[in-house]
């Protein structure tokens, strides 16, 4: 079993990973993205059976397993990939084959240095690649971070609240809220099940400026 993709540095430290078929795409990342920001204990910072995700994601979202079609991008730090496959016990599947071999890739693509940051989509272009720069930026950009943090901190108690429970809703956990409403109000601002509660009003208004901020980077 072949997974085609290919890797591109997209910002300095940030690493694309095309890989077009979308099952693939999300499989392939699935192992590393659920390690990093699982919304279960059982699997984030574990080494988890991968059978066993597959059966508790069945049952928590009760239509069976659909992360294939669920998940379109994703990102992780270089440095969590490591850690996973460092330690890994449970049975590679040949996603998780692509997946280390990808970030030894990047790894040297990045001056044999740890810190740097993948995302993953379907192409480079469109909103979802976008999306995940965002994330890329996010973590491995101060100035760009402090930047959309300060606008965050001006979201009215209310809305801030608001999104951060829609996000739980979609799987996320608390420790990449802040910087999921930075990437979604930029871009993704329109997406209903991240904004539903909030005014279009305010959405359109923290788009212009997180994207303003984006768009200087």
């Amino acid at each position: 079993m072949k997974i085609k993709y290919k890797i591109n540095e997209v910002k300095p430290k940030v690493f694309a990973v095309v890989i077009e078929d979308r099952y693939d795409r999300a499989m392939t990342f699935l192992r590393v993205q659920e390690f990093y920001e699982s919304p279960n204990k059982k699997f984030r910072g574990k080494n988890f059976s991968i059978w066993d995700y597959i059966k508790w994601y069945g049952e928590e979202y009760g239509k069976g397993f659909t992360y294939g079609t669920d998940w379109g991008g994703f990102n992780i730090p270089l440095e969590i990939g490591y850690t996973c496959y460092d330690t890994l016990f449970d049975a590679y599947t040949p996603y998780d084959e692509t997946m280390e071999e990808i970030i030894h890739k990047v790894y040297e693509m990045n001056g044999d240095d740890a810190d740097g940051y993948i995302i993953g989509a379907g192409s480079t272009k469109g909103d979802t690649f976008q999306h995940e720069i965002c994330h890329g930026l996010y973590a491995t950009n101060k100035h760009y971070k402090d930047l959309v943090s300060e606008i965050t901190l001006t979201i009215p108690t209310k809305d801030y609240l608001t999104f951060r429970n829609n996000l739980i809703k979609m799987g996320y956990t608390d420790k990449v809220i802040d910087d999921e409403i930075q990437a979604y109000l930029a871009f993704g601002h329109d997406y209903k099940p991240f904004t539903k509660g909030v005014s279009s009003k305010v959405c359109k208004e923290l788009h212009k400026q997180y994207i303003n901020v984006f768009n200087n980077f």
